[in-house]
């Protein structure tokens, strides 16, 4: 698998953290991945459109699958990525916990090789937060959306 920056991982991590999910909990997090997702799809088709949304999610699925055999089931169609509670089925919250961590840190990854990389983590962070409030990677950097 790629690496991907220290920044980009973490990010993917506190994201995650953020949907106060318990990592036995097989349903919450297959349901809180799909939530989240559908919140990055949201939130970043405003900035790359549908097309470059699909693609980057193709290609970081492309890329995690590698590392995380997991991932194998998920696909990303029309947008939204599908098959995440049959692949906590099939392998385990553990696994696919961990296979999402991979997945964000690669999209974001992939983001900022066109836009920076904090721009990236800047725009992941508030899609999939759903909302404008300030990121962890803006508090860092002393910077606040609004």
């Amino acid at each position: 698998m790629t690496q991907v920056s220290a920044a980009a991982t973490e990010a993917a991590r506190q994201l995650w953290a953020h949907e106060g999910v318990d990592a036995g909990a097989a349903e919450e997090i297959a349901a809180a991945a799909e939530r989240g997702f559908t919140r990055l799809r949201a939130g970043l088709t405003r900035w790359v459109g549908s097309d470059g949304y699909q693609a980057l999610v193709d290609r970081a699925l492309e890329k995690a699958r590698a590392g995380h055999p997991a991932l194998a089931g998920l696909q990303c169609q029309t947008g939204d990525v599908q098959g995440v509670a049959a692949a906590v089925g099939a392998h385990g919250a553990a696994e696919v916990r961990e296979g999402i961590f991979a997945l964000v840190a690669l999209l974001i990854d992939l983001l900022s090789r066109v836009i920076g990389e904090a721009m990236a983590l800047r725009l992941v962070e508030q899609a999939w937060a759903g909302s404008a409030r300030p990121t962890a990677s803006a508090v860092t950097e002393g910077v606040h959306d609004g």
